[in-house]
């Protein structure tokens, strides 16, 4: 059974809406069945930015936080790697100062490596969401994305697409 749960593929629910009350009422639905917030997007083109007055298209830079922990972890290594490297050109006599340089080395390599990973993810747009770029077809209507559902629940959420007026709904797994 448990071998099941691993295999079981989860799926990306999205729909275009032409109405701000319809993408609420979908949101509202979704939040009201225990979908968190941060997996559920919402898409548009330029064109369809203009139609919808209180909406703003703006570049995917949600690969930030994704960044942040690279930098970190590349920064991490990056300063164990020089930190290992002072101790064995100076061999296994500790100074006071190269004790200092061994404590904080890591740190300041973590902090630093996740600042500049963190700067480079907001300013480099993200190109791994394909299924935003569905938004760019369509001038007179938003993209609705509610990410990582099982097969039942996607199933349920396409009715509720449905039922709040959305068209061209899909369930589909990540393209490969």
């Amino acid at each position: 059974m448990s071998h099941d749960l691993h295999k079981r593929e989860l799926l990306t629910v999205s729909g275009f809406f032409s109405e701000q009350k319809q993408v609420d009422a979908v949101l509202s639905v979704c939040l009201q069945r225990g979908i968190p917030r941060d997996l559920i997007d919402l898409a548009l083109s330029e064109a369809a930015a203009r139609r919808f007055g209180n909406l703003k298209a703006g570049r995917n830079t949600d690969n930030w936080f994704a960044w942040t922990g690279r930098g970190a972890l590349i920064g991490l290594l990056t300063s164990a790697l020089l930190t290992l490297g002072i101790i064995l050109i100076n061999g296994y006599e500790v100074s006071k100062q190269l004790a200092f340089i061994q404590l904080l080395g890591p740190d300041i390599g973590v902090v630093l490596g996740a600042i500049l990973g963190a700067a480079y993810g907001w300013v480099h747009e993200d190109e791994t969401n394909l299924w935003m770029k569905r938004a760019a077809g369509r001038d007179d209507a938003m993209l609705l994305l509610v990410y990582l559902q099982p097969g039942d629940e996607a199933a349920r959420l396409s009715e509720i697409f449905s039922h709040y007026g959305g068209q061209n709904i899909i369930a589909e797994s990540m393209p490969s």
